[in-house]
């Protein structure tokens, strides 16, 4: 079904540079860019899995004290 969508005339013309570079016309580079997407959002939907994180055991749980600890060491 053809459609028509406005776009800022400069959004058009990088759309048609990468289309030309890629070579495709600019509505075949839309509908791929937006079948893309689609299926990435399908994807992120569909990937609700349980996330499994590493735990430290400890003779004392709940019980470290970070309140004098450097973050910023770990980021140097």
């Amino acid at each position: 079904m053809p459609t028509s969508i406005e776009l800022p005339e400069r959004v058009y013309r990088e759309l048609e540079r990468i289309a030309r570079a890629k070579g495709y016309t600019p509505e075949q580079l839309v509908v791929l860019v937006l079948e893309h997407e689609f299926s990435r959002e399908t994807l992120a939907a569909g990937s609700r899995t349980r996330v499994s994180l590493p735990l430290i055991h400890s003779k004392h749980p709940a019980t470290l004290d970070l309140s004098n600890f450097d973050f910023d060491d770990l980021l140097a």
